[in-house]
């Protein structure tokens, strides 16, 4: 398969997923926090809108919050506005305490209030469960799962709530309930991986013999990409490496400043 087609599909659902915008209502855990965290930040091109509750101030670290670079709102019109306009509204982390307020229909906060206000429109609302989950490892191992009539306690309003329109997913389901709802099919690591197995049957060279010049140093010839570079030239040259060697003029698409930015990738002028 030649570069030009296995990227064809690629750059017309990626331009497509720009576009994308998700509604984050954060509550306070620490179940899988961190993987929850790094998997909505591997979506740097959707545009994340984000409400949050002081309990997940204090319990979910900064840097998972800032990994998202998104828009923080903080108050109802701004709210209502993210409700109608978003693609998809995502609770990452619901406590029990979300959990139970929401199904009772208490909006004591602006987390539950948008909760609610996004069910009374009809809207499909997918929360991870992890943090509230009686079945969940984590919470057994910590001991909070051996008490079964506050387990079906928990388990009646979580099917109080699929029955206003939540989906209920597990950390583990993220991802794939993302590429849904987003309507993305086409994994980054598994299209960085397919061009590895072109550069592999040496297409790479031909792809990029017109961008890539040799820079003489001290030490080494080092490839130098020149002329408008492309999300797929960058994965390219890198080939694995973290270290990006650009010649002064050089342009570099939006896409391919963000793939950079997500992928922390150090870039060098020559």
């Amino acid at each position: 398969m030649e570069i030009e087609q296995l990227i064809k599909p690629i750059v017309t659902q990626i331009l497509n997923m720009m576009n994308k915008k998700v509604l984050l209502f954060i509550s306070g855990g620490a179940v899988n926090v961190k993987d929850i965290f790094n998997t909505l930040s591997s979506y740097g091109i959707v545009h994340y809108d984000i409400v949050r509750t002081d309990g997940s101030n204090k319990s979910i670290p900064e840097e998972c919050i800032k990994g998202l670079n998104g828009n923080l709102i903080n108050c109802k019109n701004d709210m209502v506005k993210a409700i109608k306009e978003a693609d998809a509204i995502l609770v990452p982390v619901m406590t029990r305490n979300t959990l139970s307020k929401c199904a009772l229909g208490i909006s004591d906060n602006l987390v539950t209030l948008g909760i609610a206000e996004s069910l009374m429109m009809n809207k499909e609302v997918i929360a991870v469960k992890d943090s509230f989950d009686p079945s969940n490892n984590v919470n057994i191992s910590l001991g909070y799962s051996k008490n079964p009539v506050y387990n079906n306690f928990i388990s009646d309003y979580e099917k109080r709530l699929v029955s206003f329109g939540v989906k209920f997913i597990n950390s583990e389901q993220l991802d794939e309930a993302l590429q849904q709802k987003l309507k993305f099919d086409i994994n980054i690591n598994k299209f960085e991986q397919s061009v590895e197995q072109v550069k592999n049957n040496n297409c790479e060279e031909k792809a990029q013999e017109a961008k890539i010049d040799t820079c003489k140093t001290e030490k080494e010839n080092i490839k130098v990409l020149s002329g408008v570079l492309t999300m797929q030239d960058i994965i390219i040259a890198l080939n694995g490496s973290k270290e990006l060697h650009v010649k002064q003029g050089a342009l570099i698409t939006s896409l391919a400043q963000d793939y950079i930015y997500n992928k922390g990738i150090e870039v060098k002028y020559y």
